[in-house]
């Protein structure tokens, strides 16, 4: 009889002890959501204006990312961890921790919904409705493998974040049909961005924003552009649809696609737009052909 009691009285010091020191968050919380784990960590990343990312630890299987909140007087880390649970389906665990009121939070969240936790439910349940509503407007397919068709084209040079990379289009597109007109250049396809290098770590991105053009021995000087050409090669292709800001997405779905599949790939997409954002219409019809190549 003794030892039970003294089990009993161990196993209530250890839970605890566990609680208020071990525990990995004042309030967790999980969601799952029908998408890859580079769409929910981009989105947690940049959906929230004047939260800082202050780790991130990427992975095939598994990510996760440490932001900070500032509330009234006090600095909240949220610590997100994405688990692939299979290509289209991710669990996300949130672990919310006030530094300065840790202890106070969890005592007194056994007896009663605290400010704390208020807060940190209203913060997860408002990412939740922005994931939720962004998947709504995009669609992600993929077709497989095919040939990405040689070009000859005139570009630009970019570079920065690659949630800015729309903005550099923007930016860009008038200089090129400009040129284009002017120079009586004859098109052979739709505009398109080739990525030149992808820092996963940082999120970002050199690019070309290039205008397929046929080759002709005299090619008129620019300030600012240049000419190139890419051979054909064979890609796994994607179709996404939805805002150019977030066609991304479709770079983790093909990711996601080759390592599913064992096929080795260049992390250097090519996207071609078939709509001008200028036109606006429904941005959920906007249509992205994506392509990642692969390495023979």
């Amino acid at each position: 009889m003794k030892k039970i009691i003294a089990f009993i009285i161990v196993s209530i010091i250890a839970t605890g002890v566990w609680y208020l020191y071990l525990k990995p968050g004042d309030f967790t919380a999980k969601i799952k959501a029908k998408t890859t784990l580079g769409t929910i960590e981009q989105s947690i990343k940049n959906w929230k204006e004047g939260a800082s990312v202050t780790e991130v630890q990427l992975g095939d299987e598994h990510t996760q990312i440490i932001q900070e909140f500032t509330v009234q007087d006090s600095t909240h880390i949220y610590k997100w961890q994405l688990n692939k649970v299979h290509d289209s389906l991710t669990e996300v665990t949130v672990h919310v921790i006030d530094p300065t009121h840790s202890i106070n939070n969890r005592i007194n969240g056994l007896f009663k919904d605290t400010d704390f936790k208020k807060s940190a439910t209203r913060t997860v349940l408002e990412f939740n409705e922005l994931l939720q509503d962004h998947l709504d407007r995009i669609t992600v397919t993929i077709v497989g493998e095919e040939e990405l068709p040689a070009k000859f084209y005139a570009y630009t040079e970019l570079e920065g974040l690659q949630i800015l990379k729309a903005d550099g289009m923007m930016r860009d597109i008038g200089h090129l049909q400009g040129t284009m007109a002017t120079y009586d250049i004859e098109l052979d396809g739709r505009p398109f961005v080739q990525i030149a290098d992808w820092n996963r770590a940082t999120d970002s991105i050199k690019y070309h924003f290039a205008f397929p053009m046929i080759k002709r021995d005299s090619l008129p000087v620019v300030k600012d552009i240049k000419y190139g050409s890419r051979p054909a090669q064979r890609a796994l292709k994607a179709i996404y649809n939805g805002n150019y800001i977030t066609s991304d997405r479709a770079w983790y779905a093909l990711l996601n696609y080759a390592k599913s599949n064992n096929i080795k790939v260049d992390l250097k997409p090519t996207e071609v737009f078939y709509n001008n954002p200028n036109m606006a219409g429904d941005e959920s019809r906007w249509k992205t052909e994506v392509y990642l190549p692969i390495v023979e």
